[in-house]
């Protein structure tokens, strides 16, 4: 209770200096933000064309020194950024796919990884990246399991500019170095194809058609699906060889979408896996998704059977005990 109470004064004390920084500004929660721990970072406040004041550049000065913020450990800083970040998203009624991802699901994905990718240097690619958490999380999750070696060159990609920065200061405030893109991600990416693709794929639906004719899995009449179109890309440009660690929604895997886009990738790729994750953590059952886990063609040969197994409960330590034991006998039974 006592660290919980902790974490509850700091917020707000970080809170109360991005509002004086926002009203002063007069722009967005994420803009004020994303200035903020500029500010903090840089022990300065930055002025432009007056603005803010030079009452209110006094004020945020003695703000910022009540922070204690060069005292504060990084992991402490993440946490009330990532806190701050949440609460602007929610302010400002961004799209649903713009929330961080739940931090648990970065460690079932890790899981995964930490089994099937190879002990080497590899680019690390999200192309729906928002704030940044899924990525940093599994990265700092995989830099733990070994000995906080980061073998990635890391890469993002984002429509949204606002997003994007709240990304680079997360990068930053983590100790990642990312090389970040504003663009739409179904147009062609830049660099060489990435060897690991993690993303928990934006839903809905895609508005520019003209683009969309350019995909096998655009649909025959209206707007196509954003998430089928952005797996299509992402499975043009994965490696060889490379895997790709999907959060999709169920529609994709199981009725009358996945009776339509399974059987198309299963002849693009090796399928590895599928994990049903548990309802509890969406609102609606609209909103459910699944773990798809697939790698490309190249010298690889696909599994003899591919893990399909379903979560009912992430609270609970057991079941993630449960899902490494089912994932330790599948690897050792396919050979891996």
């Amino acid at each position: 209770m006592e660290n919980i109470n902790q974490i509850t004064k700091v917020f707000t004390q970080f809170l109360d200096a991005v509002q004086c920084l926002q009203k002063a500004l007069n722009v967005p929660m994420t803009e004020a933000l994303t200035e903020s721990f500029d500010n903090l970072e840089n022990h300065d406040v930055k002025v432009e064309m007056g603005a803010p004041d030079p009452d209110t550049v006094e004020l945020l000065k003695g703000k910022y020194a009540s922070l204690n913020y060069d005292q504060m450990s990084s992991k402490q800083k993440v946490e009330v950024y990532n806190l701050l970040t949440l609460k602007a998203i929610s302010d400002e009624d961004r799209d649903a796919n713009q929330m961080p991802t739940p931090p648990i699901l970065a460690t079932v994905i890790t899981l995964f990884m930490s089994k099937l990718l190879p002990k080497k240097e590899q680019t690390i690619l999200d192309p729906a990246l928002g704030t940044g958490s899924l990525l940093y999380s599994v990265v700092k999750q995989l830099a733990s399991q070994n000995h906080s070696q980061n073998p990635f060159k890391l890469v993002g990609i984002d429509h949204d500019e606002d997003i994007l920065n709240l990304a680079d200061v997360g990068a930053h405030l983590n100790g990642l170095d990312i090389d970040l893109y504003c663009q739409d991600a179904l147009l062609p990416w830049q660099g060489s194809k990435p060897e690991v693709i993690v993303s928990d794929l934006p839903v809905g639906y895609y508005v520019n058609d003209e683009n969309a004719v350019n995909f096998e899995l655009r649909t025959k009449e209206g707007h196509s699906y954003a998430h089928v179109l952005l797996t299509e890309q992402i499975v043009k440009n994965l490696a060889p060889d490379g895997y790709a660690f999907l959060l999709v929604p169920n529609s994709m895997i199981s009725g009358k979408l996945g009776a339509d886009f399974m059987p198309w990738l299963a002849n693009k790729v090796h399928l590895q896996a599928i994990v049903q994750l548990p309802e509890k953590l969406f609102q609606t059952k609209v909103n459910q998704k699944s773990l798809l886990i697939f790698q490309n063609h190249g010298q690889s040969q696909p599994p003899r059977e591919v893990l399909l197994t379903r979560l009912d409960d992430l609270k609970n330590e057991e079941s993630l005990v449960g899902l490494n034991i089912k994932l330790n006998e599948w690897y050792t039974e396919n050979g891996k």
